[in-house]
């Protein structure tokens, strides 16, 4: 994950070093997106992050994403993913 910030970092910053001014990266709480090394990272570059809470899925828009891709086009027999 710290590579990839870093990484995402460096590119946002190439493309518009004011991106921070109108940009929030919403992250759940996993143990990866929370430690403190993470937050640590965070803080260093400024990144402007939001948590959401537990089991919010519904304030989680990539979620409602990653669920209608599982029912279409990787589980073309439509099995049930748990979400949706």
């Amino acid at each position: 994950m710290e590579m990839f910030y870093t990484y995402l970092v460096r590119m946002l910053d190439e493309k518009d070093k004011y991106w921070r001014r109108n940009t929030i990266i919403l992250c759940d709480g996993a143990s990866y997106h929370t430690s403190e090394d993470m937050r640590a990272l965070y803080e260093r570059h400024q990144i402007p992050i939001l948590f959401t809470g537990p089991h919010s899925y519904a304030a989680s828009p990539i979620e409602l994403f990653f669920a209608a891709f599982k029912k279409g086009d990787v589980n073309p027999n439509k099995i049930p993913t748990g979400k949706m």
